[in-house]
């Protein structure tokens, strides 16, 4: 009788851990399913970022200011991980002597006709940095890449003494960074 109330209370003990661990199981997979239903509706976001300096070239002050956003209204990317991320705007304005010599808001489709077609559909705005101001020109580093990779295409944004600019493919962005060029912080 001892016996059978040990084997019994063995198999019922046996009974529940599996019955606990079913319980477990369904658990964490409909937590995996709910948090990837919720990765599904974030949208990531770059934080914003403002960024202004000053630069003295000759008898000329040059002031210097970016700011990136990421607007929703620019488009969501997907990665190929499934995580969706604002487009950003940068907007740069460039004072010669206080006046302004140069003010306009950039988007990834002024880009676009630089860019491969699978690359534009899936990358965002990142980043600008200023590089410097030579006889007048003032030069800018751009990217647009892939969200947290280093999937990126450089360019460059020359703006011109008159304040007319051109954007060109940069395939030598390592050697515009010069030691007095000026950084923002990631911008």
């Amino acid at each position: 009788m001892k016996k059978k109330c040990i084997l019994l209370l063995l198999f019922t003990l046996m009974l529940a851990a599996c019955n606990q661990k079913s319980t477990n199981t369904d658990k964490v997979t409909q937590e995996k399913k709910t948090e990837k239903k919720n990765s599904e509706n974030i949208i990531h976001r770059l934080p914003v970022l403002h960024g202004v300096d000053t630069v003295t070239s000759g008898k000329n002050v040059y002031v210097v200011e970016v700011h990136r956003e990421a607007s929703d209204s620019l488009g969501i990317v997907t990665d190929d991980m499934g995580f969706r991320y604002a487009d950003n705007f940068l907007k740069i304005l460039v004072r010669k002597n206080g006046s302004v010599l140069f003010n306009r808001t950039f988007r990834k489709k002024d880009f676009t006709h630089l860019l491969e077609a699978d690359f534009a559909k899936h990358s965002i705005l990142d980043g600008c940095r200023f590089l410097q101001v030579q006889e007048g020109m003032v030069s800018f580093s751009l990217a647009v890449s892939y969200p947290e990779s280093d999937m990126s295409r450089p360019f460059k944004l020359n703006i011109g003494p008159d304040g007319s600019y051109m954007i060109v493919k940069n395939d030598d962005l390592e050697d515009e960074y010069t030691s007095d060029s000026i950084s923002y912080d990631g911008v």
